[in-house]
């Protein structure tokens, strides 16, 4: 999961004028299109045996993971003549993203895609704009998406008000990354399990000066780690009802507190700028710091990236109080108001993709968690992981999974947070005193 932060100030006042015309297109009966089967010899009814029925799909990672998803479209269309999937890149999902904007336009024009790539954060905004289509009996019906068949904890970003409104599909959580050479070489034999031990192991890390400094520990300046720290600090986002920020008690900066004294130490560096993130990723990769919090979908370019260079492995978020673990990435969605025979070829399309082989295929590729039980026992891809031991970790983090606030004006809070954030690592500002701030702001954007 890899944002490039920055949500537009219309992005959720949009919601109420896309709302406003959930009625402007004809909903379709959720039970109408096929829910089980075998999604990999099952063909979408067209009405016409010589013309497919033709699916548009808007996805918002780039780069080599574009470059996967075409290659899956292809493969999904090759072998399935009766539909046929055209798949795009419309720019970042991540933070409220180009892709994410496009598409609250097009809903708002009554012209979207067929199906979209909804990121986690961002799907109660377009659950609650009636826009979206309930999935829920299609999931109960399917032989291959039903509930029980996704990983633990897996769903949690799926669902708005009981009801669910996508599927997973790229999806990640944070995990710590570690330089085992240079714990070896400081005299540290495992990682740290708590951040008592991280602060520990930071200062023994931190070596050298200049440019040739190497950092025991480097944050992410970004909500993403912020929810976990807030979470395992034993603080909590938001209120049960989700009306009042509740971030900025002393159990919820807790850990932040500690991240802000590592960087005063001189323990710490911290990047800043558009691409803060995949600067962290690349300071890691030369071993400039010793220790990140990174997504997992980082473990393909950080394997690739480090080569023999040095031995490095990942492990479980260290734990504060307790260990709460946000759900990353993306899931897909289905709009409401497309054709019978466009449902039918959409949610074979899902289903196929995340069947085990093909969630399996897609986890490997990309370093993305492979969203299904079965897939995780595909031959392939435990010799993967025997290969690969360090893509564990996020299996075994997902029983930390915790859901982030189910609220529509849950990305507008964040904005408010990564605002604070920056103030208190570029600018050094008090973490007390900026997360109290950062609360009133909250407070306007959830009863606004």
């Amino acid at each position: 999961m890899k944002k490039v932060w920055g949500i537009s100030a219309s992005m959720v006042g949009t919601i109420a004028v896309v709302a406003s015309v959930a009625g402007c297109g004809s909903t379709q009966n959720d039970t109408n299109a096929s829910g089980t089967g075998n999604p990999s010899t099952t063909t979408a009814s067209t009405g016409s045996s010589s013309q497919p029925v033709t699916i548009t799909f808007w996805y918002g990672v780039g780069d080599t993971l574009s470059t996967d998803i075409q290659q899956m479209v292809s493969e999904f269309n090759k072998t399935h003549p009766n539909i046929k999937v055209v798949a795009t890149y419309q720019g970042s999902y991540s933070g409220g993203g180009e892709e994410q904007q496009k598409l609250l336009a097009a809903i708002k024009a009554g012209d979207p895609p067929d199906i979209a790539q909804i990121e986690v954060h961002a799907m109660p905004l377009f659950a609650s704009s009636g826009q979206l289509a309930d999935l829920s009996p299609l999931m109960q019906q399917s032989s291959v998406d039903k509930p029980s068949n996704f990983l633990d904890g897996m769903l949690v970003s799926t669902q708005f008000n009981g009801d669910y409104y996508g599927v997973p599909f790229n999806r990640s959580v944070p995990v710590f990354y570690y330089n085992k050479t240079l714990f070896q070489k400081a005299g540290i034999s495992n990682p740290p399990a708590t951040w008592d031990e991280l602060v520990a192991d930071a200062k023994k890390l931190t070596s050298g000066s200049g440019s040739n400094k190497v950092y025991g520990f480097e944050p992410l300046v970004d909500w993403w780690p912020w929810e976990y720290a807030v979470m395992s600090g034993g603080g909590s986002i938001l209120s049960s009802d989700n009306s009042k920020a509740t971030f900025d008690t002393a159990a919820a900066t807790d850990i932040l507190s500690k991240e802000q004294e590592l960087v005063k130490g001189g323990y710490s560096n911290v990047e800043t700028g558009p691409q803060y993130w995949d600067l962290m990723t690349q300071d890691f990769i030369h071993g400039k710091a010793a220790m990140d919090i990174d997504s997992i979908g980082s473990a393909g370019e950080v394997s690739s990236g480090i080569g023999n260079k040095f031995d490095w492995g990942t492990a479980i978020l260290p734990k504060d109080k307790t260990l709460a673990v946000p759900p990353g990435g993306g899931d897909v969605a289905i709009m409401n108001g497309i054709s019978d025979a466009k449902k039918q070829a959409a949610w074979q399309f899902i289903q196929w993709w995340t069947s085990p082989k093909q969630a399996a295929q897609w986890s490997m590729l990309t370093g993305y968690l492979p969203v299904q039980k079965a897939a995780v026992q595909e031959s392939d891809y435990q010799a993967f992981l025997k290969k690969n031991p360090q893509f564990n970790t996020a299996l075994a983090e997902l029983k930390y999974q915790k859901a982030s606030p189910a609220s529509p004006q849950y990305l507008s809070v964040l904005q408010t947070v990564q605002q604070g954030l920056q103030g208190i690592f570029d600018e050094g500002n008090s973490v007390t005193d900026t997360m109290k701030q950062m609360a009133q702001q909250a407070d306007s954007e959830l009863n606004g």
